[in-house]
């Protein structure tokens, strides 16, 4: 008994070591080769493009910075990277269950509900963290804004949810199933929302992460890719909508108010099946998940990250 414990140990944080790994370089990489691009497309502009003396190499990147651009190109290479470290388990063993039109709009309007609920947590936490002495403006301006170049809203609609998903509910989820299915859709949602390294969004992106997970797991990644399109487009029209439509933005209320009701219904009339998923199969895997030392260097990134996004008033 106790050999066979053991040796499932050693599996799991075989496992969860190769998964920390992969993500740290992913993170890693996705900064330097973003940062890289900024500096290079900068450099040429400055060089071949804009020829105006006042304007330095550096004031020019302050320009470029955020196009989306960067992202795309740094994103998929941080994608490649995870393929490499655990695209083994990425296919899934059994087949897909169609989601179809009226599923799939159930999972958006979850997704909205669950946005929606993250608030109650969001509010109170811009709150405490202006009560330090630091702002969280700039987070939720990053975190709710719409995207002001082309280029982003590629990045935005298209490029983030193939890439996000693909990782997340891809190779993530994928490869920590083995150690429970609740346990991986709750893993790869955490590290989905700590991913993002903005606090404001932080709730959110867990909450959005639970339901992608869900969508993944009973149905494909497809889906999920779908769902989190959509779910950005929405936001994207959202954040372009003139302060002065008050009809459209009360109608978009009242759909936030009814999504957040319908998942509260979905979750208590659920509660058994849900806890029966988060127990998983029955081994200690949480405790040996968070007591590995790789996972832990890899939270502590996240979070260092996540907590950058406070700048002191």
């Amino acid at each position: 008994m106790w050999d066979e414990l053991g040796d499932l140990r050693r599996a799991a944080k075989r496992d969860f070591r190769r998964l920390a790994v992969a993500l740290i370089l992913q993170e890693t990489l996705l900064i330097a080769s973003a940062y890289a691009i900024q500096r290079a497309l900068a450099r040429y502009l400055a060089t071949h493009v804009i020829r105006i003396p006042p304007l330095t190499p550096d004031e020019i990147y302050d320009m470029v910075w955020n196009t989306g651009v960067d992202m795309i190109a740094a994103s998929l290479v941080g994608l490649a990277v995870v393929l490499v470290f655990l695209g083994g388990r990425l296919r899934r063993e059994t087949p897909a269950e169609p989601i179809g039109v009226r599923r799939f709009l159930i999972a958006v309007v979850a997704i909205n509900g669950m946005q929606l609920l993250s608030s109650l947590i969001s509010i109170p936490l811009e709150n405490f963290v202006d009560s330090l002495g630091y702002s969280l403006e700039q987070a939720a301006e990053i975190s709710s804004g719409a995207s002001v170049t082309v280029s982003m809203f590629l990045y935005s609609v298209i490029i983030a949810p193939l890439v996000e998903e693909a990782v997340f509910r891809g190779a993530v989820l994928r490869w920590l199933e083995p150690w429970g299915r609740g346990f991986a859709l709750a893993v790869s949602a955490l590290l989905f929302g700590l991913m993002h390294g903005n606090l404001v969004q932080f709730p959110t992106a867990v909450a959005c992460g639970l339901v992608f997970g869900y969508v993944s797991q009973r149905f494909s990644l497809k889906a999920a890719v779908a769902a989190h399109a959509a779910n950005n487009l929405l936001v994207e029209l959202i954040g372009i909508l003139p302060d002065e439509w008050e009809l459209v933005w009360g109608g978009y209320s009242a759909m936030m108010l009814m999504s957040g009701a319908y998942v509260i219904y979905w979750a208590l009339t659920h509660c058994r099946q849900l806890a029966r998923e988060l127990r998983g199969e029955g081994f200690p895997v949480v405790k040996w998940f968070f007591t590995s030392i790789p996972v832990l260097l890899l939270l502590a990134l996240y979070i260092v990250r996540t907590l950058e996004s406070a700048v002191p008033v």
